[in-house]
């Protein structure tokens, strides 16, 4: 079963996450609009890429690879959950167009609503589970824990620019240390339940990750500017939705574990993505 977390690290978890997209809602403004509908062709194919692909590599893996249980659970519930909270800072320090990251970012986290349970019930007829979640399980997660705090930081630059050209710096550099403190808690916290699934989530999340990245640049076709942006994307998978369903489904407490060493697995290749695209873009 499941192991209740701890209230005061849900407090923090929540806390973090509503920082960080509270942050990047301080940078929203009209400009996505127009951005979403002149790369309406582009956004559509990252669209697809971030859905499909990932969670097929994903199936494919684990059944080559004969990975069971715990393991293959929380790789796959990564794969079928798209639209990491951080998932657009990273696409911005990539290089990706500020307009059109946010744009692609909304379009993957509001057709989650569909795309995650559509992906579950294909996982159940693979593997002839019963898995369950509601759209209105995934759209409360999205809308509290991403929609209301981007919402509130669009607001407060279209109504008070002047505060939220203040505010934006500080939270920003406070939201990143929160994560860092976060991911060492979880790591401390979790480490046992690490050891206990070994390395497997961690490679999976890896090589998974990596494969993500060619994928939304491959998909992002010859528009050079949202490669960086469409290859974030599909690589970025969101822990929060993961947990949420294996929670809903009364999974072992080693997915959890499974999910985080998936998580620690795309963190490392993303970050190394986004600096080496940084430094080639300064040289350019």
């Amino acid at each position: 079963m499941i192991s209740p977390i701890p209230a005061w690290l849900a407090v923090l978890v929540f806390a973090t996450v509503f920082s960080v997209m509270l942050s990047l809602g301080l940078m929203l403004g009209r400009e996505q609009i127009a951005a979403a509908l002149e790369r309406r062709v582009v956004l559509a194919a990252l669209l697809f890429a971030v859905v499909v692909p990932v969670p097929v590599l994903a199936v494919l893996l684990v059944k080559v690879s004969g990975l069971k249980g715990a393991v293959a659970a929380g790789i796959l519930l990564m794969a079928i959950s798209p639209g990491a909270p951080v998932a657009l800072r990273r696409a911005i320090e990539a290089g990706g167009p500020s307009a059109f990251a946010p744009a692609l970012h909304l379009a993957i986290v509001m057709s989650a609503v569909i795309t995650v349970p559509a992906s579950l019930a294909i996982l159940d007829a693979i593997y002839e589970k019963d898995f369950a979640i509601t759209p209105l399980d995934v759209a409360r997660q999205v809308f509290f824990a991403q929609l209301l705090p981007l919402g509130l930081g669009a607001a407060l630059r279209a109504f008070r620019p002047a505060i939220a050209g203040r505010i934006e710096t500080v939270l920003t550099r406070a939201s990143n240390l929160m994560l860092v403190a976060l991911a060492l808690v979880l790591v401390v916290v979790l480490w046992r339940l690490l050891e206990e699934v070994g390395w497997a989530p961690f490679a999976a999340g890896v090589g998974l990750s990596a494969c993500a990245l060619l994928v939304g640049a491959a998909f992002a076709g010859a528009d050079g500017r949202a490669r960086p942006a469409g290859a974030v994307a599909a690589a970025m998978r969101n822990p929060g939705l993961a947990l949420l369903i294996a929670s809903a489904n009364k999974l072992p407490a080693a997915v959890i574990a499974s999910v985080f060493g998936y998580a620690l697995g795309l963190t490392l290749v993303v970050t190394v993505f986004v600096v080496a695209w940084g430094r080639r873009r300064a040289r350019s």
